[in-house]
């Protein structure tokens, strides 16, 4: 079966943190021009059907300078001190902010769901149960120009992939410990593979959603018929209605086909069909033939769906759109499935024999 993919769409907040933060109050939070750039910014849905996150950025210049810096009259002003600010390096806080279809924060997220997370190949020490706050703790200090991020969502965590985050550090001064955010934030474009805006002034989820054309299993792959009396098909065609060809276990026979629910939202693919054996002069029929290729008898298929009537089709007639359900609520394995009729026509050459006839499904994202 043919298949075509497309892809997430994510950010995240980043901050630097001396070890005493950890347990001293905050005096406040603020916001000041801290990322320079994100680059190499990549979602991708794993085998196991978990997602992997990563990210790369650079800092402003001149950030980590104790004497005299660019940054330090800035600091001072926007905390409202004369003494010496400085931003604390050795330990590093990120902020995962993950949003609903219709823009409102998820909050089911657990620490459990995040997996492999590191800052630098710094592997998180700890993160705390409503991911507010993943804690970095590295004996040498955070003070590169740049970082890399990475970690992996579990298969079962998100219904939907919208994510926002921002790099940040503390200000240290005077025994306080002040919360800096960049507001230049990240988030991932639809196709997983670009970096792109998110306010964390706001915390507004980012505009687009990833997009995922999953990697669709089909359930059943060989249909046989049952037993048809010969004179029953002739007389059936002579009546150009055809003849109903029963499958021999119907109810486990159905054409299924499987996906993951994440990222498969509001998303439309066509579904069409081609056969080995080629179209009937009309193009109204599908074609079985014996071994030989002498004997040939027409058919076409129509495909029900139970759950909706609207996702019915025929073939060879149609090209069907359906729009994927994504009614698995723990972001795993969904499905659509049909149940196939099978109608028959006798040709001139119709003979008593074995007939077969090859289908090739092609499921194609709707641009």
């Amino acid at each position: 079966m043919n298949i075509r993919n497309k892809p997430l769409f994510i950010g995240l907040l980043l901050l630097l943190l001396h070890p005493a933060a950890m347990a001293t109050k905050w005096a406040d939070n603020y916001f000041y021009p801290l990322a320079n750039k994100y680059s190499n910014c990549k979602v991708t849905l794993l085998e196991d059907n978990s997602i992997a996150v990563s990210f790369d950025f650079t800092l402003v210049d001149h950030l980590f300078e104790t004497d005299r810096g660019p940054h330090l009259q800035r600091w001072k002003k926007i905390i409202g001190t004369q003494q010496d600010v400085l931003l604390v390096q050795n330990n590093a806080l990120l902020f995962l902010y993950f949003y609903h279809a219709d823009g409102s924060a998820d909050f089911s997220i657990r620490p459990g769901d995040i997996q492999n997370m590191s800052l630098n190949g710094v592997p998180v020490q700890e993160i705390d149960y409503n991911l507010q706050e993943a804690k970095f703790v590295s004996t040498h200090p955070f003070s590169n120009q740049s970082y890399h991020v990475s970690f992996n969502i579990a298969a079962n965590a998100l219904e939907h992939i919208r994510i926002g985050a921002t790099i940040g550090g503390v200000l240290h001064s005077e025994g306080l410990f002040y919360s800096v955010r960049s507001p230049q934030g990240v988030a991932f474009n639809q196709s997983g593979d670009q970096c792109e805006f998110f306010d964390p002034l706001t915390e507004q989820a980012p505009v687009n959603a990833l997009h995922i054309d999953p990697k669709f299993r089909l359930g059943s792959a060989i249909w046989q018929l049952k037993t048809l009396d010969l004179d029953h098909l002739l007389d059936s065609t002579a009546d150009n209605h055809g003849l109903h060809a029963p499958l021999i276990n119907a109810p486990a026979n159905r054409f299924c086909i499987h996906y993951p629910a994440i990222g498969t939202q509001n998303r439309r693919y066509m579904i069409s069909a081609s056969n080995l054996n080629g179209l009937a002069e009309s193009n109204r029929y599908f074609q079985l033939k014996d071994s030989r290729g002498e004997h040939i008898i027409n058919y076409k298929i129509t495909l029900k769906n139970h759950a909706d009537s609207e996702a019915d089709f025929s073939l060879p007639k149609e090209k069907k759109f359906i729009q994927l359900k994504s009614d698995n609520s723990n972001g795993g394995e969904a499905q659509m499935c049909w149940s196939p009729r099978i109608r028959v026509y006798s040709t001139d050459t119709t003979d008593k024999g074995h007939y077969t006839d090859t289908l090739n499904f092609t499921i194609t994202p709707l641009a």
